[in-house]
């Protein structure tokens, strides 16, 4: 329905309404109200006739009587009919004899009133007159339909005044407003708009004007931005071509690029691992160098025996393999993960933890392992989440190193909490400030003079894309504290439930 009929339906019904009142009920209770008041006017007229016929009757005078009710009838034409009879019935005018057909009155509206002569309680006859009200009526009922036309000419004015006020105030910018909206929606900022004024639909017209400039400066603000990206890309393009060839080998080699990222992220921890390394051989090194001295010893006092040197070179030897156990383990943490296995992540978190265990105990900060005893099998990449382990050790050990805290110490703990296998790591150096704890596992957001920015994004990238699971970081009781959800998997080897071998 348009708003032309939602304004106009209700106009006409309310004008039906009224002009139906006006007709069947104002109109006939007027009609009414003029036909008593002629009447009671006719009826002391009537009075005032009998009045005057009592002395006439009394005399007998009929020749009076007939020229008094013969004139009286000549003076008002709407009396259809006059008869005057005496107390006893007899007709006295008009004479029986004398008397006319009644004219027809198929047009005429007939009242009948009757008027008791009497004199000192003595009924002295009875006068009837038929009047037509007809005549008397016809100048109210010809102002009657003149006011129901007038009324009907003020509505019909008001439907035709009020619809082209609607058509020029309301509709048609309505319209131009549609079609504006429509066009702005094809991007079109250049359609006509309805002039501004002080109105409803004014105000509307100006407030649509504002937004459409506002989004005619936003799209320029838009093309302008990708206008300077595209010349940027252009610019990386260019720049990048001489390396497009190094880039496809590397691509080939690596599953995806979110392995290689990961591995970025193991080289960029090449140097905690040399100086782990460093920790890790010092004793070792230290117990070689006495052990050779005391072999010169034993030898330049000649009470080195074949039984001594073997003795020796067998502790030596026993030094040297666990020097070369240290670098093998942590060339297999190093080491690129390739496929996808099920694997405890107990075992995987404990590898990220021996990488760093030397760093922390020369920073003087204790790591407290709460791992579970029976294994707890998810399904991923043993190296990558050892090294998202191991990047949260990182952190912690920085953070804690930076704000020389007493008693430095992070808790780690593994457990399974409805179907997933949670490591929570939590240290003790203070927090993470609340405007920071949002944008930490952004790409490239760092705190730190000499960070990356990549440690925490990696971490996060493992283990939601990767594994599938949740990181959540907060702030505990003492400092920072992170939590790692990983689906537990069915090991290996071992039957589901409908007896077939995972």
């Amino acid at each position: 329905m348009t708003l032309r009929q939602k304004l106009l339906i209700p106009l006409l019904l309310v004008s039906l309404s009224t002009g139906w009142f006006l007709q069947s009920v104002w109109i006939p209770r007027s009609l009414a109200s003029a036909e008593a008041r002629h009447i009671q006017l006719l009826e002391r007229h009537l009075d005032s006739v009998g009045e005057g016929l009592v002395h006439l009757i009394l005399s007998k005078q009929l020749d009076a009587i007939h020229e008094t009710l013969i004139a009286l009838g000549g003076k008002n034409s709407d009396w259809v009919e006059i008869r005057l009879e005496d107390g006893e019935g007899r007709q006295l005018y008009p004479l029986l004899s004398a008397s006319s057909p009644a004219p027809p009155t198929s047009q005429m509206e007939v009242r009948t009133l009757e008027r008791h002569i009497d004199y000192l309680n003595m009924r002295l006859g009875k006068l009837t007159v038929k009047i037509d009200v007809a005549p008397s009526l016809a100048d109210e009922r010809r102002h009657q339909r003149l006011l129901l036309l007038a009324f009907l000419g003020i509505v019909a004015t008001l439907g035709v005044v009020t619809g082209l006020v609607l058509e020029l105030t309301v509709i048609r910018p309505a319209r131009q407003l549609a079609a504006a909206a429509q066009e702005l929606a094809r991007r079109n900022f250049d359609q006509p708009l309805p002039p501004p004024g002080t109105d409803e639909v004014g105000m509307v017209a100006q407030s649509f004007a504002t937004m459409r400039q506002d989004m005619r400066n936003y799209q320029d603000e838009l093309l302008h931005e990708i206008h300077e990206r595209r010349i940027a890309e252009n610019a990386l393009k260019q720049l990048t071509e001489t390396q497009a060839e190094r880039i496809q080998e590397e691509v080939v080699k690596n599953r995806d690029k979110d392995h290689i990222l990961i591995q970025q992220s193991r080289l960029a921890a090449m140097g905690e691992m040399v100086h782990n390394i460093a920790h890790q051989w010092r004793q070792p090194l230290t117990s070689l160098g006495v052990l050779i001295h005391n072999m010169a010893d034993d030898f330049r006092e000649q009470v080195m025996t074949l039984d001594s040197l073997e003795r020796d070179v067998a502790d030596a030897q026993r030094l040297l393999d666990r020097m070369s156990s240290t670098i093998d383990d942590f060339r297999q943490f190093f080491r690129p993960d390739r496929d996808q296995v099920v694997f405890d992540a107990a075992r995987a978190a404990h590898d990220g933890a021996f990488v760093i265990d030397a760093a922390l105990r020369n920073n003087q900060i204790a790591i407290n392992l709460d791992l579970a005893e029976m294994p707890l099998w998810v399904s991923g990449f043993p190296g990558q989440y050892a090294q998202a382990v191991l990047n949260l050790l990182m952190n912690a050990k920085e953070a804690l190193v930076a704000k020389r805290i007493q008693n430095a110490h992070i808790d780690m703990r593994l457990r399974e909490e409805g179907g997933s296998v949670v490591l929570t790591v939590e240290d003790n150096a203070g927090g993470i400030p609340a405007a920071v704890l949002p944008k930490i596992f952004d790409p490239y957001f760092t705190t730190k003079e000499q960070g990356s920015g990549i440690g925490l994004y990696m971490v996060k990238m493992i283990i939601e894309k990767n594994m599938g699971g949740l990181v959540e970081a907060s702030n505990g009781e003492q400092g920072a504290k992170f939590i790692f959800r990983v689906p537990l998997a069915k090991p290996a080897g071992l039957a589901d439930a409908t007896g077939e071998k995972s």
